[in-house]
């Protein structure tokens, strides 16, 4: 099912910092609190699977057709705004405990991830289907350096490209072997169900939609805030998945509290470009998320611009 609808890329968002006046590229890790920024390429509905798809451009006015009356975007707004995954309720705890696998070597790392994935799926899959779109299951790779398989340019430590979630082993166990283990654990937790919330997106057209909402837009602000508002949403259904699973995972005690810090420390203030959200916000949303247990708690795309700053 997956590799049906693996169809064709199309790039949201990359996480390039450049350093210093000689212009050299450096990727900003999501070390001490700071955010794993996500290159996202997302499934296209098309009948190519060759078709790469640019940012929807300004539609011309069509001289045949003067009196037409549908407003631009009207479709993708519907989707963002007003998608039906909002109205599937609360979301079903996958009854899953935290995987026991410790990420000391990249195959335990994979483990660890794969155990994650089969729990998010046996979560999200009936509210998907409930909210009347199709669920396929996402494809997970953990790599080590850069993947030479991969059509993306994994420039991050969790991104989401083409149907397929990726991360980074070597991140994970780093963290787990100099920082605090559980606040490792509460991160990987964390970054897996992040990258889930974007192919949720893509279940339900919302990250499509978004893209090309975000290319008709003019100027460099109104487009990040609207990628700030597709990333926020994605943290916020991170959070649903925990707060509906909580009495299981665990989401509580100790636990929590990492998980928590971790939310709440997690920005892209550092940016220049801006394109996941302040560290006041990204908490705001995900604990908003985690509250509620329900995605309807995650229209990021109502919310007063000030909320996704």
């Amino acid at each position: 099912m997956a590799s049906s609808r693996r169809l064709s890329i199309t790039v949201v968002c990359a996480a390039l910092v450049i350093v210093g006046a000689s212009g050299a590229v450096a990727v900003r890790r999501a070390d001490e609190g700071r955010p794993g920024l996500v290159a996202v390429r997302v499934p296209a509905p098309t009948k190519s699977p060759t078709a790469t798809p640019t940012a929807s451009p300004k539609p011309t006015p069509s001289p045949s057709r003067p009196t037409a009356t549908v407003a631009p975007m009207a479709e993708e707004n519907r989707l963002v705004v007003q998608n039906r995954l909002y109205k599937v309720g609360r979301l079903p705890a996958s009854r899953c405990k935290e995987p026991t696998i410790r990420p000391t070597s990249l195959a335990k790392v994979r483990a660890y991830y794969t155990q994650a994935l089969g729990c998010l799926n046996k979560a999200w899959a009936p509210a998907i289907r409930k909210a009347g779109y199709q669920f396929w299951a996402p494809q997970l790779q953990v790599y080590s350096g850069k993947s030479s398989t991969s059509p993306c340019a994994l420039i991050s430590t969790a991104v989401y490209c083409n149907g397929v979630i990726y991360m980074d082993g070597n991140y994970d166990i780093k963290n787990y072997r100099d920082s605090d283990p559980m606040w490792a654990r509460a991160t990987m937790a964390f970054l897996i169900a992040h990258e889930y919330g974007h192919h949720v997106q893509a279940m339900a057209g919302i990250l499509v939609a978004s893209d090309a909402r975000e290319g008709y837009m003019n100027g460099s602000a109104a487009q990040l805030t609207e990628s700030r508002r597709r990333e926020l949403q994605a943290s916020c259904l991170s959070g649903v998945y925990l707060g509906a699973d909580k009495q299981f995972f665990p989401g509580r005690g100790s636990f929590l509290d990492r998980w928590k810090w971790t939310v709440r420390n997690r920005g892209d203030q550092w940016n220049p470009t801006r394109t996941h959200g302040n560290k006041t916000n990204h908490g705001r949303w995900s604990l908003r998320g985690f509250e509620a247990a329900n995605p309807s708690a995650c229209n990021t795309f109502t919310a007063k611009p000030a909320t996704v700053s």
